[in-house]
């Protein structure tokens, strides 16, 4: 009976070992596959990178003008045409009237006045800007090639310094090249034509202007963010010049209704009217 017990406890211990032993061995294979499952999980994924894709824009059109602006820049007259006299002596009237005046009362401003520009300066500068000079023009550009860059230049009423021949031509090519870059054909003679003369500046993009598409010179403005007009000037240059050396001897009113004022330093200038 004692063996029979004996062999029955230990048949019972053993099958506890081999239960614990299976348990243990699942229980260690059930870890592996969650570990396992785990070290996926945080596996990055690789992928054949992708060539990225890059539009290509469509070349853009430069706008062109379907009429024609006028612009002939570098093919102007190879010559200029004669000036006559009776031209350059109301011109020099004119010139000495201002002169006379700017000695007496603005010597500073008299100093600005340049020497006269050379028939072959002048003519180039009419070949560049691709029109003929108006014969006023190459007279009053004989007797002064515009003014300085110094303070307190003349200018005529209000605000328009008589340019050189050099800066007749640079202003004459840079309004062309806008012109025609702007491929606006309502643009032409509206903002600018190729057959316009710039004669002075104000130093802010705008100035007067002698219209040749006529061959008349007739004398008009230009305002760089508008248009071209003729409206409250005189006709020509010469009667600008001669207006200006009225209001300067009488005290004005010019132009505009400014009127002439000396500052400190004996400078002309040109009051606001009131």
């Amino acid at each position: 009976m004692r063996k029979q017990w004996g062999r029955a406890a230990v048949i019972a211990v053993a099958s506890v070992v081999i239960v614990l032993s299976l348990v243990f061995a699942v229980t260690m294979r059930s870890g592996e596959a969650e570990v396992t499952q785990s070290l996926s999980a945080v596996q990055p994924t690789w992928t054949t990178p992708k060539t990225p894709f890059y539009s290509t824009p469509a070349p853009t059109t430069r706008p062109t003008l379907s009429v024609d602006s006028g612009c002939r820049v570098g093919q102007g007259p190879a010559t200029l045409e004669p000036v006559p006299a009776a031209t350059t002596r109301r011109m020099n009237a004119a010139w000495d009237r201002v002169e006379r005046w700017l000695k007496a009362k603005a010597p500073t401003t008299a100093a600005t006045l340049r020497p006269p520009a050379t028939i072959e300066r002048i003519t180039e500068a009419q070949r560049q800007s691709g029109v003929a000079f108006p014969a006023e023009l190459v007279a009053s550009l004989l007797r002064h090639d515009g003014v300085s860059d110094a303070v307190g230049n003349f200018a005529l009423p209000p605000f328009d310094h008589p340019a050189s021949a050099e800066t007749v031509e640079r202003e004459a090519k840079v309004m062309c090249e806008v012109l025609t870059s702007s491929g606006l054909d309502d643009n032409v003679g509206y903002w600018w034509h190729g057959r316009f003369v710039p004669i002075a500046i104000d130093g802010g993009g705008d100035g007067l202007f002698l219209d040749q598409r006529t061959g008349t010179g007739r004398l008009g403005a230009w305002n760089h963010e508008g248009s071209v007009t003729f409206d409250h000037l005189p006709a020509t240059l010469t009667e600008l010049l001669e207006q200006t050396a009225t209001a300067l001897e009488t005290g004005g009113p010019a132009a505009g209704g400014y009127r002439p004022v000396v500052s400190g330093n004996r400078a002309l200038d040109w009051d606001f009217p009131r």
